[in-house]
Formats: C-alpha cells, sequence, structure tokens
C-alpha cells in the first residue's frame, strides 16, 4: 500500500498543475499528504502554480515551509 501511494504522490507531483485545474475536491487530502507532495516540489514549482480558487496552493505553501523548518541544516 505505501508503494501505491508513493507512485500516486509522485503522479500528483509530476502533473500537479493539470490536477489543480479539475473540478474535484482537494480536502480528501490528509495533512501528512500534503506535507509528503510540498516534499516533491521545489519552491520553484510552487510558485507558478495556477490555483485561481486556491484549492491546494496555500496549504501547500504552509507545509513546504514546515518540511523546509525541519531540516537541521535550515535551522539557527
Amino acid at each position: 500500500m505505501a508503494e501505491l501511494v508513493e507512485e500516486a504522490l509522485q503522479f500528483v507531483a509530476k502533473n500537479i498543475n493539470e490536477i489543480i485545474q479539475l473540478p474535484i475536491d482537494m480536502n480528501c487530502m490528509n495533512s501528512a499528504l500534503i506535507k509528503r507532495l510540498a516534499g516533491k516540489l521545489s519552491l520553484y514549482e510552487l510558485n507558478m502554480l495556477s490555483d485561481k480558487k486556491d484549492k491546494l496552493t496555500s496549504k501547500l505553501f504552509m507545509k513546504k515551509l514546515e518540511y523546509l523548518f525541519e531540516e537541521e541544516h535550515n535551522m539557527l
């Protein structure tokens, strides 16, 4: 099951712009999955997202910040 989740996250990360444009509810993704997805996206990719309804972008930015602050080399 873990392999399937990882494969799905990789697919979503690769196709995030197309997926965000679909008329689907993204609230089904829990916090842990959003954090893992944010870890797979670069800051550049997050900035390039076109999410007019903000279905996922603000959550991804928040989790990306959490992810970056958890890394030891980013601590003060």
